[in-house]
């Protein structure tokens, strides 16, 4: 059985707040294949890297990040006295050191992602992932030799969810993973990917079932 692929989701929120560039560093150090990062678009078009659609939570600010400029998110610091980064400043920190998992967390986004990523010459693998499909049929539109990977967290779980995308790649949340779906999905040359998972037991679970790739927040 080959060994999963081992993925910091949004870092290594566990050692350093997540989708920073500290906690991006800190799962580099850690030995993680690839980090996922979390996409948004400001009130002028800038991609940075934050989860939630509010600033609240992670930052010294207020309100939704589709409201502010970029230039305005400059001048916050994150609750341990960071940044929140641009997807440009993303890159460059992990170029030829590790490989990224974009997820896009709003739709609108697939055209200014792939054109930044093919701008900035990044030579690590990249897989673009999103819970909206749709734009995950425009990520392939862009970029037709892009590597894509739907996110199911309900309905129903079958190998031509992928297929409809040409996607080598799914991700399932953690409550629905089960052998029989990730065989089948692996019989149809899908690689599959499980989120979030932290417990060291869901952990041995998953590699006894075979998931090829593990997103934790504790990588």
């Amino acid at each position: 059985m080959n060994k999963p692929l081992r993925i910091g989701h949004r870092g290594a929120p566990g050692r350093v707040l997540e989708n920073t560039l500290g906690s991006i560093e800190k799962a580099i150090e850690l030995g993680v294949d690839y980090v996922e990062i979390d996409l948004r678009l400001t009130r002028d078009g800038h991609v940075v890297i934050l989860h939630d659609a509010t600033i609240d939570r992670t930052t010294n600010g207020h309100g939704r990040i589709k409201d502010s400029t970029l230039a305005q998110v400059k001048r916050m610091k994150t609750k341990d006295g960071q940044h929140v980064p641009t997807l440009e400043e993303v890159l460059k920190l992990t170029d030829g050191r590790v490989g990224l998992m974009l997820e896009l967390k709003i739709r609108g986004l697939a055209k200014p992602v792939t054109e930044i990523v093919e701008r900035s010459g990044f030579s690590s693998p990249v897989i673009y992932a999103s819970f909206h499909h749709k734009e995950l049929s425009r990520v392939r539109e862009c970029l037709p030799s892009a590597a894509i990977m739907p996110l199911i967290s309900r309905g129903r779980i079958a190998p031509k969810i992928p297929d409809k995308l040409s996607a080598h790649y799914v991700g399932i949340r953690l409550d629905r993973v089960t052998k029989p779906v990730v065989e089948s999905l692996q019989m149809a040359s899908v690689l599959v990917f499980v989120f979030t998972v932290n417990d060291p037991n869901d952990i041995t679970r998953m590699r006894d079932i075979g998931v090829d790739g593990i997103i934790s927040d504790m990588p």
